[in-house]
């Protein structure tokens, strides 16, 4: 099979998929990767049905992983191995990685989505002053620091920066 056949299969599988018929596109994803497919979304998109599917999570990884190693700028790439790690239970491999998709496609809807959704914001230290204040920005550095209002320093935003601009810049 020639490249451009590979990349129509795929396109065909991704609907199949979006049309509630994951079984019939992991098919089609298997057949692509098969053929000796090497492009990182073909990976990386056979790897997340892969481990959500077929339920084989090691193996999905590996495409995924193998994918990331390809491509890491490719949004997708990021979203779909962040996937597979949240469905393993590995939140902070998961915030990573979307981190890192961010830092090469800044303001992705998708990665944004995830990553709010697994790392949310924090209320501020204060609620009597705007979460921009100088004490609320100042206190919840120090505890963040000491480890009492933050699960790790990754989750924990600065005042002064949006979420966004945090996570860029890990």
């Amino acid at each position: 099979m020639n490249r451009e056949d590979l990349h129509k299969k795929f396109r065909k599988a991704l609907v199949l998929w979006r049309n509630g018929r994951p079984v019939d596109a992991a098919t089609l994803l298997d057949q692509v990767v098969t053929a000796g497919s090497q492009e990182p979304l073909h990976l990386s998109y056979y790897g997340l049905l892969t481990a959500t599917i077929f339920g084989n999570r090691k193996e999905g990884l590996s495409f995924c992983e193998r994918a990331m190693t390809y491509d890491p700028s490719e949004p997708d790439v990021a979203w779909n191995l962040a996937r597979i790690y949240e469905l393993g239970g590995e939140k902070v491999k998961a915030i990573k990685t979307l981190r890192r998709g961010l830092r090469a496609a800044p303001g992705n809807p998708r990665l944004l989505e995830t990553i709010n959704r697994l790392s949310p914001r924090k209320t501020p230290p204060l609620s009597v002053v705007d979460r921009n204040h100088a004490l609320n920005k100042h206190l919840g550095i120090v505890l963040a620091r000491l480890g009492g209002r933050y699960c790790n320093d990754d989750a924990a935003p600065t005042a002064q920066r949006s979420p966004q601009e945090v996570w860029l810049a890990k």
